[in-house]
C-alpha cells in the first residue's frame, strides 16, 4: 500500500485540522501515513499532501514538492484575496453601497503573524536578557499592559500600517468615502463590496468542503455580517452549485473550503481555504462527514482535478 506524506511547516495542537481526522481512516484503509514538519530532511512518499497554512506557500516547499510523484493541493500555491477575489474595489471605482475591508491574507494575516513569532523564538540567539528588536519594545509591551490594567485604551493603529486583523470584526463602511485613506495605501489590506444583506436578523453565507471527487455544501445563519461556523445559529445542507465546481477547476484544488456569497442570483467567492480546521470536537460531530470526505483520497490517485 502507498505511502502518505503530509507536509507542514509547524506543529499545531492534536487533532485541529480536518486532515488529522483523516489520518485514522487512511490507516485502517491500509496506507502509511508519515506527518512530517518543516523543510529539513522530508521523507520521501508516494503521496504528498501539502499542509502549510499560510497564504502563500514558500520556495522552499515548492522546491520540495517538485520532487514528489503526486502533490495534493500542489497546484495552488497563492490564495491571497486579489489573487481569486469577484468583488475587490479600486479607490476610483464607482460604487455607492456598502464597503468591506480585509487583509489580503488569508484569515486576517493570523497564520503568518504566527509563524514569524515562532520563527523568532527557535531562531533568535539569547544574546541578552531582551529580544534583538530591543528595550523600546519590551517597554512598549509593559505599557500596553498597564493601559489595560488601567483602563485605558491603546492606541490607535494607523491604517497604513496595519498588517493583520481579526477575520471575525473586519470593519464594514457605508460607502468607499468613509472608507480610511490609509487602507487604500496599504498593501496588507483590500477593499471589496459588502454583498450580504440581513434578512429577517440574520445574514447567510454558503460553504463547500471537499476532497478529491467527494464535497459537502451548506449555508449557514448569523446575526453576526461576518458570518463563521463559529457564530452561526443554524446550518442547512444543500447542494454544490455548478459555480462553485468551476471555481474549483480554476483555482486547481484538490481538498479545503470555499466560502461564497449569494447576491442578486449569483454566487460570489469570498474565502479559499486548504488547511481546514474545526478542532477535536469535530471527530465527534461529523464522524460520517469524515469518513465521506476521506474516501477522496482514491480519486485524486486515479484522475486529475479537471475530470471532475
Amino acid at each position: 500500500m502507498k505511502t502518505i506524506l503530509i507536509l507542514r511547516d509547524r506543529p499545531s495542537s492534536p487533532m485541529f485540522y480536518f486532515i488529522d481526522h483523516f489520518v485514522s481512516r487512511w490507516e485502517d484503509a491500509g496506507y502509511r501515513v508519515i506527518d512530517h514538519i518543516g523543510s529539513v530532511d522530508v521523507p520521501k512518499a508516494d503521496i504528498c499532501i501539502l499542509h502549510i497554512n499560510l497564504t502563500v506557500i514558500p520556495p522552499e516547499y515548492v522546491e520540495i514538492i517538485a520532487k514528489f510523484p503526486l502533490v495534493i493541493n500542489g497546484n495552488i500555491l497563492d490564495i491571497s484575496r486579489r489573487t481569486f477575489s469577484q468583488i475587490l474595489l479600486s479607490k476610483n471605482d464607482d460604487y455607492t453601497g456598502p464597503v468591506i475591508v480585509k487583509t489580503n491574507t488569508n484569515y486576517g494575516g493570523k497564520p503568518e503573524s504566527d509563524r514569524l513569532k515562532q520563527k523568532y523564538m527557535l531562531n533568535e540567539p539569547s544574546k541578552s536578557i531582551f529580544p534583538s528588536f530591543g528595550i523600546k519594545s519590551v517597554v512598549k509591551k509593559s505599557l500596553f499592559q498597564l493601559m489595560n490594567r488601567t483602563g485605558i485604551k491603546k492606541p490607535f493603529q494607523k491604517w497604513d500600517q496595519i498588517e493583520t486583523m481579526n477575520p471575525l470584526t473586519y470593519p464594514i463602511f457605508r460607502n468607499m468615502n468613509h472608507v480610511p485613506k490609509g487602507v487604500w495605501g496599504n498593501p496588507n489590506l483590500v477593499v471589496e463590496r459588502f454583498i450580504n444583506s440581513c434578512k429577517d436578523g440574520l445574514y447567510y453565507a454558503y460553504y463547500c468542503v471537499f476532497f478529491g471527487d467527494r464535497q459537502i455544501g451548506g449555508r449557514l445563519a448569523s446575526p453576526n455580517p461576518i458570518v463563521k461556523f463559529s457564530n452561526l445559529v443554524s446550518e442547512e445542507r444543500l447542494a454544490v452549485p455548478d459555480a462553485v465546481r468551476q471555481w474549483r477547476k480554476d483555482l486547481n484544488i484538490d481538498f479545503g473550503r470555499l466560502d461564497y456569497l449569494e447576491f442578486e442570483g449569483q454566487y460570489f467567492l469570498i474565502d479559499v481555504n486548504k488547511t481546514e480546521g474545526g478542532g477535536i470536537e469535530m471527530g465527534y460531530e461529523y464522524p460520517e462527514e469524515i469518513d465521506y470526505l476521506a474516501g477522496g483520497l482514491e480519486y485524486c490517485l486515479d484522475f486529475e482535478l479537471e475530470d471532475l
